[in-house]
């Protein structure tokens, strides 16, 4: 029923903890597809023995646009979810809360998550009906002078056909010490998302920065080595993650 995308660049330990999440988590028929954007052939050893998983794989980094929009064709379910690479589930009752919400407003048309006037959507997801983004030809690319971002131009081209689109709240993250927010669907944590948890491109040494603004990549990997040693996070990995951080 649910086609459950990603778009994956060289992150192992983000992409086992998002898939073992989807697989504890979920409970309607689903599928995973990850969509590879040029990766390090040693990043994807995990990911390429998973037997349940279509790997869509390019030579190079195609966007996240593109990945929403190829992913979008590709899946065979008639509602995809898009989630960032470095976001996970937490909790059951996520998909059927979900399906809920989208069919309680026969105008609702995506399920995003709340950002401001300027970005409507912020990460880490995207829900929506394949064959009304497909028909309609909205698209997911960053068009400068018109959207502000990566599907950005989603939210006011469904709007302009007089359709609606509901955005879920998003809060500081529980997990302590930890440079992420967490998304609420009924009131209840559903979602979590780890802040640049892929800008710094820890595992590809031609890409690695050293510093995104004001944070250090040493920041950064503390924050994420809190984010995978976390009770909640340690029970969907059944243990400590089988890639290397």
């Amino acid at each position: 029923m649910i086609s459950i995308a990603t778009a994956f660049v060289s992150s192992p330990n983000w992409a086992e903890l998002l898939i073992k999440s989807i697989r504890k988590f979920t409970t309607v028929p689903y599928e995973i597809i990850v969509v590879d954007n040029g990766s390090v052939t040693k990043t994807l050893e995990w990911l390429s023995q998973q037997k349940d998983i279509n790997i869509l794989s390019f030579s190079k980094n195609m966007g996240h646009g593109f990945s929403m929009e190829f992913a979008t064709r590709m899946a065979k379910y008639p509602y995809v979810c898009f989630l960032d690479i470095d976001s996970h589930i937490q909790r059951l009752g996520w998909d059927v809360d979900l399906l809920e919400l989208y069919k309680h407003d026969s105008k609702t048309r995506m399920i995003g998550v709340e950002g401001n006037a300027w970005h409507p959507f912020a990460p880490p997801l995207f829900f929506y009906e394949r064959d009304f983004i497909l028909k309609n030809n909205i698209t997911f690319n960053h068009v400068p002078g018109i959207s502000t971002d990566t599907a950005q131009k989603s939210y006011w081209d469904i709007l302009n056909l007089g359709y609606n689109v509901k955005r879920l709240l998003r809060r500081p993250s529980s997990y302590e010490q930890c440079q992420g927010d967490e998304v609420f669907l009924k009131d209840e944590s559903t979602f979590y998302h780890h802040w640049n948890g892929t800008r710094f491109n820890e595992h590809n040494p031609k890409i690695r920065k050293d510093k995104l603004g004001d944070i250090t990549i040493e920041q950064h990997l503390d924050s994420k080595r809190k984010v995978f040693q976390h009770s909640r996070v340690l029970e969907i990995l059944g243990g400590e993650s089988e890639t290397k951080l």
